[in-house]
Order: C-alpha cells, then structure tokens, then sequence
C-alpha cells in the first residue's frame, strides 16, 4: 500500500503549545551504533570528515538494562522507543538482545527500527521478526546497483537487497510486525519511482520521501541540490522553537542525551543515563536551559539548532505558545535560579 510517512505520525497527535512541559517524554530515540556500511551522500555519518566530529562507536546492553530500569522506577511507559539514530542498527551485534530487553521491561507501547537492508537475510529476518519489534522501516537509496554506488558510494548486489527485504517482508505478514519500505528521492526519474514500487511490491507499506536537512544544515548541503520539501513533498514551515525537546530525548551509544535524532553533532547533551536517571534529566537544568533557549528565539546559539533545516520539516509547531509554556516553567517548583532569567525573556519576546 503507497502512504506518504506523515501518516505514521499523525495517530494521536498532542497538542504540545497547550499540554508543554509535559511530566515525562512520549518518545525516545535509542542508538544502537553511530556507525554504518554505507556513505551516503545525503548523511552526515556518510561523511568522514564531519563523522570525526563527534563521538563514534557500539551501544553496551548495559546502557540499554540500565534505561529500563530508570523507566520502571518512574513509573511511566512511553508511547515509543525509536532504536535507530546517526548509524546502522543491525551493525551492533547484540540488536536482537537489546530489542528483546525492552520488549520484556514493557517500557514502551511500540518498539520502531530502521534500515538500509544489506545485513537482511532469511535467518536474521526470522529473528527480526520474532524480536518484539513492532515496526522496521528499510530506507532503499536506489533502483540498481549502479545507482547505489552513485548516491551511496557503496558497492552491491542490488538483487541480493531486494531478496533480502522481499524475504522480511514475506515473514512480516500475519505477524505484529509492519514493515514499511522506503526510497529517499535524490532526484529520481518516474521509471526509477515505478521500478522501486515493482521491486518491492512485497511490502505492507511503500512511500517515496524527499530529502531533508539536518541539524547544522551549513555544513553541508543534504538535499543534493533538490528543492528543499517536507519528508512528503509540502512546503516548508520557518519556526523560531523546535517542539522536539518538548516530547522526545535521544540516547546516544555512549549514553549522553541529546534533544534529537538529527543532532549528530551532540551539541545538545543535556545528560547521561550512565550516571543520571532519564527522570533527572527530563527534569534537569541542562534541558530547561536548552528549552528557554528555544522558546526565546536564541537557538542560533547552538550550534545543531541554529542551522536546522529539519525543524521547517516538523508537523508540530509551538510558536503561538512561546509565552505560555515560559510561564509554565516559571511555575514549576523546580524552576529555581532560572525564575529569573524565564521572566526577562517573557518580558522581551
């Protein structure tokens, strides 16, 4: 069935401008690895020079046991666990165990993943399948395998992919799992659109996207010269605060906790769950500060944030309640030294 991927994202929205700061995050991003097998041109763990910017390596399931744990003791469940970010996912040798641990600590309502595919094969499938996941996502950057050696700069057998990914999404079928197929658009012909859709017509969900900026967007231009859209091809919305520190963390593999998934610069740590508990973090000085800094129009100052072109791409938008969600953080009983420095801003915006 052809979506477009907003869809996926619609189901049960909240209206963040009124319900912000919320008492705990709907959603995490987990990363099992900052590393990938592949060096696409459209991101920026495909880059060697910018990848050696930041932090790289493989997530130990102590960090994942731990999160659990910290989960469990605040009493929450979240409505997702993201478990993919800067690199790829099946790298880490341990994914099924640790998609397994969070399935069994009952700490979120969906468990999601992505892929490229190429590690996809009858008996990793299986195991994929039987994990606890609810939904894998395979992102195709290509219809031939000269065209991934374009665009991703990695060789491959093109029909050894799409056997893999046809095999899981044959094993998904009457199973819990939804495996949603895609292609990033990096300037497709409507024969290679058509290919695309063919070549994967096993899938229970097939969408095309556009591609997107990331965060600090003037290091590199990641839309490959294409004019800039929304994931579904709309136009793009300018916002002055991202609403994503308003719902969702990111767990990088080392443990530090960032505000997003495109923060693949970690200039956004706000904590670390090897020595803080996510409750102490969500809860923090280092992410109220991060917020107010949003909300009060400075995110310039921040070197992931202030050239984001994915914030244009997001659905939600917390503009219109910049004020009301600063005075809800004047009023929160922990708000502290920062009274201050919330009601000069007030007073300013």
């Amino acid at each position: 069935m052809k979506i477009k991927t907003i869809e996926l994202r619609e189901n049960q929205r909240l209206h963040l401008g009124k319900a912000s700061p919320l008492v705990a995050p709907l959603s995490l991003y987990l990363e099992p690895t900052s590393l990938c097998n592949m060096r696409c041109e459209f991101c920026p763990t495909g880059d060697a020079h910018l990848r050696r910017r930041r932090p790289n390596g493989t997530m130990d399931l102590s960090v994942v046991t731990k999160l659990v744990r910290d989960i469990q003791d605040w009493g929450i469940q979240v409505r997702r666990i993201n478990l993919y970010k800067d690199g790829e996912p099946t790298l880490h040798k341990q994914f099924i165990e640790m998609v397994q641990i969070l399935k069994e600590g009952g700490v979120s309502k969906e468990l999601w993943t992505k892929t490229n595919g190429l590690l996809l094969n009858p008996e990793y499938n299986q195991r994929l399948i039987e994990s606890g996941l609810d939904m894998i996502g395979v992102s195709i950057n290509a219809v031939s395998g000269d065209g991934y050696l374009k665009v991703t700069k990695t060789k491959l057998d093109y029909e050894k992919l799409v056997a893999g990914v046809t095999d899981l999404c044959e094993r998904a079928r009457g199973t819990q799992v939804r495996v949603l197929v895609k292609i990033a658009n990096s300037g497709f012909s409507p024969d290679e659109i058509r290919k695309f859709y063919d070549d994967f017509s096993a899938a229970e969900l097939l969408s095309v996207e556009q591609l997107h900026g990331w965060a600090g967007s003037d290091q590199k231009d990641w839309t490959l010269g294409t004019n800039p859209t929304t994931f579904e091809g709309g136009a793009l919305v300018d916002k002055i605060a991202c609403p994503l520190p308003f719902f969702m963390l990111a767990v990088n593999w080392n443990g530090t906790v960032g505000l997003c998934n495109d923060d693949w610069l970690h200039a956004t740590i706000c904590g670390d769950v090897r020595t803080q508990t996510l409750k102490e973090i969500w809860e923090g000085d280092e992410l109220r500060k991060l917020r107010v800094m949003h909300l009060a129009g400075k995110r310039r100052d921040n070197a992931a944030c202030g050239n984001c072109s994915n914030l244009r791409t997001l659905p939600d938008n917390i503009d219109a309640h910049r004020l009301e969600i600063l005075q809800r953080l004047t009023d929160a009983p922990d708000a502290g030294s920062d009274r201050e420095t919330i009601a000069g801003i007030q007073a300013a915006v």
